[in-house]
């Protein structure tokens, strides 16, 4: 990055930071601990914090329906606030962990916030009752959220832009494995044991975790005069956890709703100001906020007498109030450093690596939270058997990842990138052909070219981006590459969820209705229907399905002729809606292709183009 960034930085830290060229490939701590490469042992670290994280955010789906039973939870919109809730607490930290790395020292930050995992999955595991477990939930998404982008830091400060695809590539091995071992071992636990294994597994993970950073890591440059962005924080943070809130709660209930809307406009407000401010124009950031308190406390008075002073809706819109207030005298003190690093879009490589990962995380992980749905509500399969299914496409991307990294450090992102982004467009057309009928060669072998896709596009399209960013930018970097995949991912699960949503009513109309003289006797026991009655009948019930919690599936009703005729139908509209789906991640996938041929190697960076970065 140019020099004027790096004056701005030493200022700002009140300590001289030495010129860092975006090339630099010095490591940031001891050459070797024994016989190994201090990149590989910070490596393994941070992989034993980053399995663990990855592990617990997708363990617990599994487990929801026993939790709902077993703490006596009055609904599902109460028990679904122990993955909302580990949710939004990760992505409220994540803006500020730049900050705090800096300012603390990545190894002292990376020990306290595994101390506050592991610590946080003991408590839940003893939880007695659903509102203990929801706070203790929060506490492990505060510890989860910031060890990622820790981890990150700690990588890029020990390894050169050269071999940032490799190690990257290795990073990632566990983003991709933990999710599809976490259904597997929920529900061994949950249905052979209990569901506090479900937490209490962290414990060892943590503790080994904890003694090897506190052991084997090596502490980085802290910043003691670094002062905290608070404009920043109080702008970003609720932008973050605004827009994540609201495309959770599309879902349920629908992007039209008060919540939903006044949730997104809250979201864009806040971006915008924290942006603005950002950029250094503070007195226009502030000014945004005074409207937007004022709306957003209108609005809480409005859902309060409509819904009661105490509901969800009304607390959601006071709390965006008062963080709205509380930002505008913060926002009156002039900037010293910014949160984030938004300069580092500058950097056209930087900038296009972003957009990929949010088309490649859409494609990836709200295709790994569809195909779950598919494989249980179309062919039948219980959740540990969809876990096992789900193996080899993980597998496949655990031996794809380190091949991808190393072709990415030899050849540069651009071929590898594009040729991974095809396979994923390939996968999604496979994704697209298979129906109730199909067999689990097919499943398997379209999965198994996902996760060879997945290998040679997230990562080397990250590792892309991170290798063109000066060493003490890099946690800032983190900051932005985790928020925006975090945002990104829930945007979207969201979007994939409403479009599955909308194809089923059309493929409940479209799907042939031929009902025989056998099954139409069945259904007029009770009052004769004709042909067309029983077939509109059918098409009304997936009118207002919701997928995700299977609703619509037909119950039996006695006459084997009749549950088979009304099974098929389902099995044939579900079936074509996430056909259909999976065809628009295909071709969402094979736009991503356009800005893969935008990345660059970290070497072809030129000084003129790093001096433009800070113009």
């Amino acid at each position: 990055m140019a020099d004027v960034l790096t004056r701005e930085a030493g200022a700002a830290q009140q300590e001289p930071v030495p010129p860092t060229d975006i090339d630099d490939d010095v490591v940031v701590g001891p050459a070797r601990i024994g016989r190994i490469d201090y990149k590989w042992v910070a490596l393994g670290v941070v992989l034993l914090g980053t399995i663990m994280t990855i592990l617990d955010s997708t363990i617990v789906n599994i487990a929801i329906p026993t939790l709902q039973t077993d703490l006596h939870a009055g609904s599902y919109q109460d028990i679904a606030w122990v993955i909302t809730g580990y949710l939004l607490a990760q992505g409220a930290v994540i803006p500020m962990t730049g900050w705090a790395t800096d300012r603390f020292g990545t190894k002292r930050l990376y020990l306290v916030t595994i101390a506050l995992f592991t610590l946080a999955s003991m408590a839940c595991g003893i939880a007695q009752n659903l509102g203990e477990l929801i706070f203790f939930r929060v506490l492990q998404g505060v510890g989860g959220g910031m060890l990622m982008p820790i981890g990150m830091t700690i990588i890029m400060q020990a390894v050169g832009p050269s071999q940032m695809g490799r190690m990257m590539g290795i990073f990632g091995v566990p983003m991709l494995l933990a999710p599809a071992l976490g259904p597997v071992l929920g529900g061994w636990f949950v249905q052979d044991f209990t569901w506090r294994l479900i937490f209490y597994v962290n414990v060892p993970i943590g503790i080994v975790a904890f003694y090897c950073a506190s052991r084997y890591l090596v502490e980085s440059h802290k910043a003691h005069g670094l002062r905290l962005d608070t404009f920043g924080l109080l702008t970003a943070t609720p932008a973050v956890v605004a827009i994540m809130y609201a495309v959770d709660q599309s879902t349920a209930l629908g992007w039209s709703s008060v919540r939903v809307l006044g949730l997104i406009i809250a979201s864009a407000v806040f971006g915008t100001a924290f942006v603005v401010s950002q950029l250094n124009h503070r007195r226009v950031a502030t000014l945004v906020m005074v409207p937007l308190s004022a709306a957003m406390a209108v609005l809480g008075l409005y859902q309060g007498a409509h819904a009661g002073w105490l509901s969800i809706d009304a607390v959601v819109f006071y709390g965006a109030a008062v963080l709205a207030a509380f930002a505008i005298p913060a926002g009156r003190r002039g900037l010293t450093e910014p949160l984030l690093q938004l300069r580092l879009f500058r950097d056209p490589t930087f900038s296009w690596a972003m957009v990929l990962s949010f088309i490649i995380v859409t494609a990836l992980f709200g295709g790994m939270l569809l195909l779950p749905l598919y494989l249980q509500q179309v062919h039948g399969y219980n959740a540990l058997e969809t876990g096992l299914l789900l193996l080899p496409q993980a597998a496949t991307a655990a031996i794809a990842m380190p091949v991808g990294g190393l072709l990415t450090d030899k050849i540069g992102p651009r071929p590898v990138v594009a040729f991974g982004v095809t396979l994923l467009a390939l996968g999604g057309v496979l994704l697209a052909q298979i129906h109730s009928d199909s067999s689990n060669g097919l499943v398997i072998g379209a999965l198994m070219l996902r996760g060879f896709a997945m290998g040679f596009s997230m990562m080397p399209a990250m590792s892309a981006a991170l290798a063109r960013v000066p060493r003490q930018y890099t946690s800032r970097a983190s900051s932005i590459t985790n928020t925006l995949q975090r945002v990104g991912s829930s945007i979207g699960i969201a979007a994939l969820v409403t479009i599955l949503a909308a194809q089923v009513p059309i493929a409940a109309a479209q799907t042939p209705c031929n009902p025989s003289p056998a099954v139409l006797s069945a259904a007029s026991q009770h009052q004769p229907v004709t042909a067309a009655q029983f077939c509109s009948n059918l098409e009304h019930r997936f009118a207002g399905v919701n997928i995700e919690s299977g609703a619509g599936k037909p119950v039996s009703t006695g006459s084997p002729a009749l549950d088979s005729f009304r099974k098929q139908y389902a099995n044939d509209v579900l079936s074509t809606s996430f056909d259909r789906t999976f065809a628009f991640i295909a071709i969402l996938s094979a736009l991503a292709v356009i800005p893969s041929f935008f990345l660059r190697k970290p070497e072809q960076q030129q000084p003129g183009q790093r001096a433009a970065l800070a113009a």
